[in-house]
């Protein structure tokens, strides 16, 4: 019997031998990420969870490969007395609990500012368009997109970027001198440009926009962040470890040139630098490790701003050192004082499948943090990130319909590079999106809206009428070299997957007879992706596949992989198509009570 079996079957004794005399290795987890407390707890036994918590000091709040803590657990299963319990060993109120992610889907490289009571954050966007997504909240917790950096596909420079290039690593910072809100990310050309990479900066007198025509610094590195020093001079923060520039008083240009001030503490991959003054001392936060296993996120301080720094001597102030972890990958932060004058930090992180792909891409999560006596941030719980804390604000958070290149139905819509705003309308609930013949593998490609898959699980459905040539559809999408298609056009139904530089499936199913307008679903749950037409009112399955690993940074070696996985509506044909009907429908396993 495994350890695992003991906990869900045995009795307490049995288990306590199990534990007390085998010396078995009690961090280990079984294949869906589960600890001995998740079995523990399945069991019902509150005797058997209070061992496992009091003596070997399992965490109520470890989560499994489905973000499942066992505190969920126990709240699902209706245990209340095991929930209770496991509630108050963790110091949490089950009804204010939260999950991390908070930014769910591709939404990397995060950086946020305060402005009063209200939050707004900034993510990457790579060569999707519009650039640069705001997003803003009243708890840390709802995010709602509210502008982008950049609107105007003349300033974007992403109509001919592969994908994986394009803007990175926002940040998002506040000038009191000229009351105005800046935004700075490396512009990532291809590899044959010019100039592969160099430094951009939009500003606006409000934090969601509109935000005017991009400045360009010519300055080699990625991810840079703006600090407005309080005696009114500007300093920009770029990688090659941390590399700092003072900039003009419009932060649009450098006044001179670039010097190393701190070399990190890993001395490994250090970038994503954010610095910040308090308390007399200016701290900087740098990611390091590699965007893999390794990364993470350490801290240094110096009394000049141009250092020497000294470093935190608790560093990694944030590192998941547990392989097996929900949350992996975790760095790239940045620091902020809520309105009640509580810490916290915002990083980015991925949740992976059992094997090892992660199909939402780098999301955002945040942690608390606080002081050390000797004035250093920490993360409030240990270097280790959670996948639970409580809810920071209890306030009632309003609804808003986030902004995208159109709002149909509610969903923030995007692109791949710049759609001609010309090629889609939306009238009478109905969108009409048009192609120009060229299909998703080029670059010049126009007819796709896509918004952000948020989890593994999810059903997406659309009604179109039939296209005049070509197909249309729903598309499953993560870049160019990465697609499927299932579509419907006047030779009937169509499902094509295309993962490299070539279509490696194609099938075709006659249309039923009668069928106007086209309902189509997809359906991604238990490692599959269901393909169904609406018969009459009956759901018809045409074809199953595996789960694409294609659609994954990790699943196929093709070009700069660094974003996520999309689904959306394309046209490939010269085309009007008319959308009549949209829904996407994401299953978050952990808050299923």
């Amino acid at each position: 019997m495994t350890p695992f079996d003991t906990a869900l079957k045995a009795d307490l004794q049995t288990l306590q031998h199990t534990v007390e005399y085998e010396g078995q290795n009690f961090r280990e987890r079984d294949a869906d990420g589960n600890t001995l407390l998740h079995c523990a707890v399945r069991s019902g036994s509150l005797a058997k969870v209070a061992y496992l918590t009091d003596f070997l000091a399992l965490d109520p709040l470890e989560a499994n490969l489905s973000g499942i803590t066992p505190l969920d657990l126990a709240l699902q299963g209706g245990f209340d007395e095991i929930a209770a319990y496991l509630a108050n060993k963790a110091g949490v109120d089950p009804a204010r609990i939260i999950h991390n992610p908070v930014r769910r889907g591709f939404y990397p490289d995060p950086s946020w500012i305060r402005v009063g009571e209200d939050y707004y954050m900034v993510n990457s966007s790579f060569s999707f368009f519009p650039c640069i997504p705001i997003s803003k909240s009243r708890d840390l917790v709802h995010w709602t997109t509210v502008g982008y950096a950049i609107t105007n596909p003349d300033w974007a420079r992403v109509a001919r970027s592969e994908g994986g290039r394009g803007y990175w690593a926002p940040d998002i910072s506040y000038d009191a001198v000229s009351k105005h809100y800046f935004i700075t990310a490396t512009y990532r050309g291809n590899e044959d440009d010019a100039e592969p990479r160099c430094q951009m900066v939009v500003s606006a007198e409000r934090p969601e926009g509109p935000y005017g025509e991009p400045a360009w610094i010519h300055e080699d590195g990625i991810d840079p962040s703006i600090l407005h020093d309080d005696d009114g001079r500007h300093y920009m923060l770029f990688n090659r470890s941390v590399r700092m520039a003072e900039l003009t008083p419009d932060c649009r240009a450098m006044r001179g040139p670039a010097r190393l001030i701190w070399g990190g503490d890993l001395k490994r991959k250090t970038e994503g630098p954010q610095l910040m003054k308090h308390d007399g001392y200016y701290y900087l936060l740098a990611a390091e490790g590699g965007t893999g296993a390794g990364h993470r996120i350490s801290a240094a301080r110096s009394k000049n701003v141009w250092g020497p720094y000294e470093n935190c001597p608790y560093n990694p102030i944030l590192r998941q050192d547990d392989a097996c972890g929900y949350l992996q990958n975790c760095g790239h932060g940045k620091l902020l004082q809520a309105a009640d004058g509580r810490w916290f930090l915002c990083f980015l992180c991925l949740r992976r499948n059992p094997d090892g792909t992660a199909p939402m891409g780098r999301e955002t999560s945040i942690a608390e943090v606080t002081w050390t006596p000797d004035g250093w941030p920490v993360a409030a719980y240990g270097c280790r990130p959670r996948a639970v804390l409580n809810m920071p604000f209890s306030e009632e958070i309003p609804t808003l319909t986030p902004v995208g290149i159109t709002r149909w139905k509610g969903e923030e819509w995007i692109t791949q590079r710049a759609l001609d705003t010309a090629n889609f309308t939306v009238e009478k609930d109905a969108l009409t999106l048009c192609g120009n013949g060229l299909d998703l593998c080029d670059r010049k490609m126009q007819g796709l809206l896509l918004v952000r898959q948020q989890e593994r699980a999810f059903t997406a459905e659309t009604a179109l009428e039939i296209p005049a040539a070509g197909t249309a559809g729903l598309t499953c999408y993560y870049d160019e070299h990465s697609y499927l298609k299932f579509g419907v056009g006047p030779e009937g139904l169509v499902l094509e997957e295309y993962a490299g530089y070539e279509a490696v499936s194609r099938q075709t199913a006659p249309l039923p007879a009668g069928t106007s307008p086209v309902r189509l679903r997809v359906t991604a749950t238990g490692g599959q992706r269901h393909f169904a037409i609406q018969d009459g009112t009956d759901w018809r399955t045409l074809w199953s596949i595996p789960e694409p690993h294609y659609l994954t940074s990790e699943g196929l070696q093709c070009g700069k992989r660094f974003t996520g996985a999309m689904v959306g509506l394309y046209v490939h044909g010269a085309s009007a198509v008319r959308f009549t009907d949209w829904s996407a429908v994401w299953s978050c396993p952990e808050e299923k009570r």
